[in-house]
């Protein structure tokens, strides 16, 4: 017992001969960028807005103390534990800054640190791909398809909120005559948000014959299964399709009618039109008018 309390005596001495060699010496000062650490932020909050991540503090010390300093070795700790959403005002003491044994802390610069705190949503938003280039000619980029369609971001709700889509590395596309697919990186506009999973697409977009056009005015309508007469008797459709198939259309492989039946119980009915075997990739873009009215015959005097 005695032998311990002789240690603690000694052991004492000694701290206070430290302390008193500290005191004796001349004392230097330093001012040093302090990185920011936050702790115990809440798992459904993140931190958002325009953010200090450093302070400027001054330290004070002996020479000695101060020339050993390493990076690293002083902080600025913010403790968040039960912090909720909104805005907070953080006053930073000296005792919210780590230093090593035997250092004041003299000045800290901002004392006062602003920081807001928003709830962490997620959304799913669709892949937008993106390509560059060129196909050959006569040749146009026609569906594109996306797998996944969709990827799911997070991060702070109003910043989630802003994001309509997801967008891929550029895809090439030039001189193509065939379909392109590529397996490609993701990206969103706002760099402070996260794709949750996969970051990577599979892109297929497929590459097809510019479509020609074609008009066919004054297009007589049928009447199918009545007799009926009906106004306006014609109408102007307009086709599209790829260059070769239109090449071998003819006025005769169009035809516009009604349903007469649908025409007799309501007075009026829709145009539709009807294309001759063998013209793949051929469609009805417009008819003009899209309807007919049935027409009663006039009564002779």
């Amino acid at each position: 017992m005695t032998q311990n309390l002789a240690l603690k005596a000694i052991s004492l001495l000694l701290a206070v001969l430290l302390w008193v060699a500290i005191a004796a010496e001349k004392t230097s000062e330093i001012a040093l960028s302090a990185p920011v650490e936050l702790q115990n932020v809440p798992k459904d909050l993140e931190l958002t807005g325009d953010t200090v991540n450093t302070v400027e503090v001054r330290l004070r010390s002996s020479p000695g103390i101060i020339e050993r300093l390493g990076p690293g070795e002083v902080a600025a700790r913010i403790d968040l534990r039960g912090a909720s959403e909104g805005e907070r005002i953080i006053h930073l003491t000296e005792a919210a800054i780590r230093v090593p044994f035997g250092i004041k802390v003299v000045r800290i610069n901002p004392s006062i640190l602003t920081i807001t705190l928003e709830r962490t949503i997620q959304k799913l938003v669709p892949v937008r791909p993106r390509f560059v280039g060129r196909p050959a000619k006569g040749y146009e980029v026609g569906e594109v398809q996306s797998e996944p369609p969709e990827v799911r971001i997070v991060g702070p709700k109003s910043r989630v909120q802003e994001i309509e889509s997801a967008y891929t590395e550029p895809i090439s596309v030039e001189g193509a005559q065939l379909g392109v697919t590529e397996s490609v990186s993701l990206g969103i506009p706002d760099p402070g948000l996260r794709i949750e999973g996969q970051s990577r697409v599979r892109v297929t977009a497929k590459v097809r014959e510019i479509p020609e056009r074609r008009t066919l005015a004054a297009l007589t309508v049928e009447v199918r299964g009545s007799a009926a007469a009906i106004r306006p008797g014609s109408v102007e459709v307009i086709l599209s399709g790829p260059p070769a198939a239109m090449a071998r259309l003819t006025p005769g492989d169009v035809k516009a009618y009604v349903d007469g039946a649908a025409l007799a119980a309501a007075g009026r009915a829709p145009v539709a039109v009807e294309l001759a075997p063998g013209l793949a990739g051929v469609s009805v873009e417009k008819i003009s008018p899209d309807a007919v009215s049935s027409r009663a015959a006039r009564k002779t005097p």
